[in-house]
C-alpha cells in the first residue's frame, strides 16, 4: 500500500460512523480494487459465483484489516456492524479483511466475539473462509489463553455444520506450533473427527494431526501407530494423507511405522480405493527411509 492509499484508509477510518457502516465498507472496497488481482484458479468457478471473488492478494487485504484492527480492538461494539457487513455482503475480499480485526477484537472481548465467529462459520462458502476464520479470527485468543478457551471448541467438533468443524480442528491443530505442551491434548481432540466423512473436514483433520508435529513429534507418531490400521475408510484416507503430506524433514521420524502400514496393506478386505492410499503412504515412508 503506497502513502496515498494509506492516507486514504486512515481518513476512511477516522470518518467511520457505526450507523453508516455501508459507506465505510464501500470506501474500503474502492481501496482494495486498486490492487492488481492475483490468480484465483484455486477457487472453483461455482464457488466464485456464490460471492464476489476478485482475487486481490491476501497480504494487501490483510494490510487493510490490520489498520482497522488498531481502532476496532478498543471500540468493539462500534466496529462490529462494519465487520459483519464486510463478511456478509462484500465477497471474498470483504471476508479476508473482516477476519483480521475480529482477531484483535476477540482479544479484547472474547465472550462477545467467539459466539460471533461461530455464527460467521455457519455462513462459510469456501474452505478459505473457514481457514481464515480459524487462523486470523479464532486462533489469537486460543493461542494466548488455551487453558481458558480451548475447551470452548470441543462443542464445535460435534457441530452439524462442516465449516464449523473445519475451523475448530484447524485452530486446534495449529496450537502446538506455539504451545507444544498442548500437543497431546490437541491430538486427542483431533481424534474425535477421525471418522468424519466430509472431504473438507478430512483434509483439515489430516492437517491438524501432521501440523501438531511442529509441537512434538513423538506424540504424533504414537497417535498414528495407535490408529493404524483403522476400520473406517475416512480414517484410512486421513492417516495415509498424514504421511503423504508430512513435512519432509519430519518424515524420517515416522519410518518406524512402515511395518504397520505394510501389514495393513496385506489385509485382503481393503477396498481398491483404500489400498491406493495405503500404497502411497508406504511409498512415502520408504523414500524417507532410503
Amino acid at each position: 500500500m503506497d502513502a496515498k492509499q494509506s492516507e486514504y484508509l486512515q481518513t476512511v477510518l477516522q470518518q467511520y460512523n457505526p450507523t453508516q457502516a455501508r459507506v465505510t465498507a464501500n470506501r474500503l472496497r474502492q481501496l482494495w480494487l486498486q490492487f492488481e488481482p492475483a490468480n484465483i484458479n484455486g477457487i472453483k468457478a461455482e464457488l466464485r459465483e456464490q460471492q464476489e471473488t476478485v482475487g486481490i492478494p491476501v497480504p494487501k487485504l490483510k494490510a487493510i484489516g490490520k489498520a482497522i484492527s488498531k481502532v476496532a480492538r478498543t471500540r468493539v461494539n462500534e466496529f462490529l456492524p462494519l465487520i459483519q457487513l464486510l463478511w456478509n455482503e462484500f465477497g471474498r475480499e470483504g471476508r479476508v479483511v473482516a477476519v483480521i480485526p475480529l482477531g484483535a477484537m476477540e482479544l479484547t472481548a472474547p465472550e462477545k466475539i467467539i459466539p460471533e465467529i461461530y455464527q460467521l462459520c455457519q455462513t462459510c462458502i469456501t474452505w478459505e473462509d473457514a481457514d481464515r476464520l480459524a487462523m486470523d479470527a479464532l486462533e489469537p485468543i486460543i493461542r494466548k489463553q488455551p487453558e481458558k478457551w480451548l475447551h470452548a471448541l470441543e462443542a464445535w467438533l460435534e457441530d452439524d455444520n462442516l465449516w464449523v468443524r473445519r475451523a475448530a480442528i484447524t485452530t486446534i491443530g495449529r496450537l502446538p506450533m506455539k504451545r507444544p505442551e498442548y500437543t497431546v491434548v490437541c491430538l486427542n481432540l483431533s481424534e474425535r473427527l477421525l471418522y468424519d466423512d466430509e472431504l473438507d473436514v478430512k483434509r483439515a483433520v489430516s492437517f491438524a494431526i501432521r501440523i501438531s508435529a511442529r509441537g512434538e513429534i513423538a506424540p504424533v507418531r504414537e497417535f498414528l501407530a495407535r490408529h493404524v490400521p483403522p476400520e473406517n475408510s475416512a480414517a484410512t484416507w486421513v492417516l495415509c494423507d498424514c504421511i503423504r503430506s508430512m513435512t519432509k524433514q519430519f518424515l524420517p521420524e515416522f519410518t518406524t511405522l512402515l511395518p504397520r502400514f505394510e501389514a495393513w496393506q496385506n489385509d485382503p478386505s481393503i477396498s481398491a480405493k483404500d489400498r491406493r492410499s495405503i500404497d502411497s503412504a508406504i511409498k512415502t515412508l520408504k523414500k524417507a527411509e532410503a
